[in-house]
């Protein structure tokens, strides 16, 4: 079956100033072929100048991580023939959120730092022994620990894209290897760190990071596990853990979102106010609930026993690890 494959090319050497241009492949592609199987005849046949990564070939060293008709993905796991027969086509790029270096290669600079931000060792209790790991609690991080370090969800992560400096999907999911270990001896200084700007609370839960992820690491819930633990902690001194204890005392007093009072408890009186500007532009777009003096819903009672019933376990759990 004849192909043409689209990818995105750019050289920063070129006299032209290096800008990105699309160069168009054209290749016999059998059943079964992969893109990087392409990529690579492609070089080996038409273009030696094309410029990818690859190594292992099985899914396993994450280095061929491009974008596939907008969707990041691994190119030696993404087979052409049904690829284009849904898409139509076959346009490769770069990862996304990554400075392009030449061609397919993206930097990993940013991402080995955020990477090296989150300790990605234990750090061990004092003294000499060492906690028992069961097995309930090696499958609490066992997900974590299939990363592959691909970038893919780095690339398709909506936060990392307006705040390039969000320590990312993947560098929290790692973080949560670590948090999340029994035998690590400092959790809480760990939470601490992640809770401040720029760290666990700015994920937006677009869900791209879990839905693009080839190894099934879903780093937003180790996110979510990692804000959990935070909170449990006590540590609720920034906006996102604020935000959360708002949605929950709003739910128990009136069971329902009193989105006017969370604004005011998330960012305080001041701040608040200087988001009133956005407050009516969202208005104008029909972006604002109405507001209005919100009354309890019916039979709130039946709510406030869920949270009663809730504090109960959570009370048995801690006598419980006693």
């Amino acid at each position: 079956m004849k192909i043409k494959f689209r990818i995105r090319r750019y050289n920063p050497s070129e006299a032209e100033g290096g800008s990105p241009y699309i160069q168009a492949y054209s290749l016999d592609v059998p059943e079964g072929m992969t893109v990087l199987e392409a990529l690579l005849k492609i070089a080996d046949e038409q273009d030696p100048t094309l410029s990818f990564r690859k190594s292992c070939r099985s899914a396993i060293c994450g280095s061929c991580a491009v974008s596939i008709n907008g969707f990041t993905r691994l190119s030696c796991s993404t087979q052409v023939i049904p690829e284009f027969k849904k898409m139509g086509d076959m346009l490769i790029e770069p990862l996304s959120n990554h400075a392009v270096l030449k061609d397919l290669v993206v930097d990993f600079t940013p991402f080995w730092n955020k990477l090296e931000k989150v300790t990605p060792y234990l750090t061990p209790k004092g003294g000499s022994e060492q906690a028992e790991v069961s097995v309930a609690d090696e499958k609490a991080i066992d997900s974590s620990q299939k990363c592959i370090m691909c970038g893919c969800c780095n690339s398709e992560c909506n936060a990392l894209e307006m705040d390039g400096k969000f320590i990312g999907p993947a560098a929290l999911a790692k973080a949560w290897r670590f948090v999340g270990d029994v035998r690590e001896g400092d959790s809480a200084r760990r939470l601490e760190k992640l809770s401040e700007e720029h760290g666990m609370w700015d994920c937006v839960r677009c869900v791209h990071c879990t839905e693009y992820c080839p190894k099934g690491v879903a780093p937003l819930k180790q996110i979510e596990m990692l804000r959990s633990a935070a909170m449990a902690r006590g540590i609720v001194d920034n906006h996102g853990a604020k935000h959360v204890e708002a949605m929950v005392e709003s739910v128990r007093k009136i069971g329902r979102l009193d989105e006017a009072a969370m604004t005011f408890k998330t960012l305080g009186f001041l701040r608040s106010l200087g988001m009133i500007p956005l407050g009516f532009k969202m208005q104008m777009h029909g972006k604002m609930p109405h507001f209005h003096l919100f009354s309890q819903i019916q039979k709130i009672e039946e709510v406030k026993r869920i949270y009663e019933e809730t504090e109960r376990e959570k009370e048995a759990l801690k006598e419980k690890k006693k």
